[in-house]
């Protein structure tokens, strides 16, 4: 350990030897003619990529001017490849100290970096956690991991970094217009929910029946519940995923339709003119209570957030 001390001293004598020595007040490194005449900086801006030059000075009474943990001497060129501003505790404006950077290795004088490399540029990660009310200190923890939620998306590439989305679907009435050509006027109805990654189909398997009866013109209630992952690719905020349901008539032997042309069944028209309720769904936008119709019939249901 003392030989390690002895050779940052002379590492730390021989580079203010090279910038001219001279009086040192405040022993941060620097002599006190370096801070006064100063150095110029490059400078690149959040949402900006044109660099600004500028030169800087600092206290030779103070080690560490703008008390942003790094002295004079760490935030000079004489110390690193990437100079700061010795007078703002953030000189790029990106939401993080400095010191803070020079901890994650980033340069302190340009916004433009990834410290996780998780295709979400940190200041833009920043802002992210920090509208939704996440403490600094956590939001430093973040910038280290590339996929914060730990559901196998990168930040980046995630709907919701902070969380895995998952979706409550409740099924709780139809109404059907038509008999769907049955011929003892009853509808055997499947319905069956799908996000594209997850899907139920309802009756389950532990129902008695695997259809359900439905005679049409009576407004039937359901309470078919589940609750299926969703893709969580997009875009952080603003991110969407498929939601289908579909309504099947499952068709009888003597009760061939070919609607569809598939023998087994026929696609219940509950949404508009097409068969299936299909939707690119957003999860900050998108819940609540629906009452779609189409030409055979109407759904009743309602989507909540569940996600953990």
């Amino acid at each position: 350990m003392e030989d390690k001390k002895i050779i940052i001293l002379i590492v730390i004598s021989f580079l203010i030897g090279c910038i001219g020595g001279g009086d040192d007040k405040d022993k941060d490194g620097l002599p006190d003619k370096i801070e006064e005449k100063g150095w110029s900086i490059k400078v690149v801006y959040p949402t900006n990529n044109t660099a600004i030059f500028y030169n800087v000075s600092s206290d030779p009474t103070k080690k560490d001017t703008d008390g942003d943990g790094l002295t004079d001497f760490e935030e000079s060129p004489y110390y690193s490849s990437f100079p700061s501003d010795p007078t703002k505790k953030d000189t790029d404006g990106d939401g993080l100290t400095d010191f803070e950077e020079r901890e994650l290795g980033s340069n302190p004088a340009d916004w433009r970096h990834d410290a996780d490399s998780d295709l979400f540029l940190d200041y833009y990660e920043i802002l992210y956690y920090e509208d939704r009310g996440i403490s600094h200190e956590k939001i430093i923890d973040y910038l280290k991991k590339q996929d914060v939620d730990e559901d196998g998306i990168e930040d980046g590439r995630d709907i919701d970094p902070l969380r895995d989305i998952k979706i409550g679907v409740n099924i709780t009435g139809i109404f059907l217009k038509s008999n769907m050509a049955d011929r003892d006027n009853m509808v055997e109805v499947r319905i069956n929910v799908s996000t594209g990654t997850d899907w139920i189909e309802f009756p389950l398997p532990s129902d008695p029946l695997d259809y359900y009866p439905v005679i049409p013109g009576w407004n039937e209630s359901l309470n078919y519940s589940c609750v299926l992952d969703a893709n969580d690719t997009g875009e952080p905020g603003n991110g969407t995923f498929p939601l289908v349901i579909v309504i099947l008539d499952m068709d009888s032997d003597f009760e061939w339709n070919w609607n569809d042309g598939i023998k087994e069944y026929d696609i219940v028209k509950i949404y508009k003119t097409f068969g299936a309720f299909a939707k690119n769904f957003n999860i900050f936008k998108d819940c609540g209570k629906y009452a779609i119709e189409g030409l055979d019939g109407k759904l009743y249901f309602e989507v909540t957030d569940k996600s953990k």
